[in-house]
């Protein structure tokens, strides 16, 4: 959850480049607020309990069994989609150790918009 913190923290810089920054999890709408009021997240945070849409990506992490405690984690990444909501970047990695900091994001979707 650091690197949601991570983004906020260069929220303007995204939103001063015309960027929008949406963040997905498989917490519980519930969770995802006590982390957004704690942290004051000002990106708008989806729950995809189900992980239908890690699933329909092709994103999620297949090494964890349905009915366990993790089920539903994607591997960690973005993806850069565009005005016409064509996705046209993304950067994802296979271990969840990893993320790609804030302003290597800002960077890479600056290059492909």
């Amino acid at each position: 959850m650091a690197q949601f913190v991570q983004l906020q923290k260069h929220h303007k810089d995204f939103l001063e480049a015309g960027i929008s920054v949406v963040a997905l999890t498989y917490d519980s709408p519930d969770l995802q607020q006590a982390f957004v009021t704690k942290n004051s997240i000002a990106y708008p945070f989806l729950s995809d309990i189900d992980a239908q849409t890690v699933k329909a990506l092709g994103i999620l992490n297949d090494t964890k069994s349905e009915g366990s405690a993790s089920y539903g984690i994607p591997h960690p990444g973005i993806f850069v989609v565009n005005a016409k909501l064509e996705i046209v970047g993304k950067i994802f990695i296979q271990g969840y150790q990893q993320r790609v900091d804030a302003e290597a994001v800002l960077a890479y979707a600056k290059s492909l918009l």
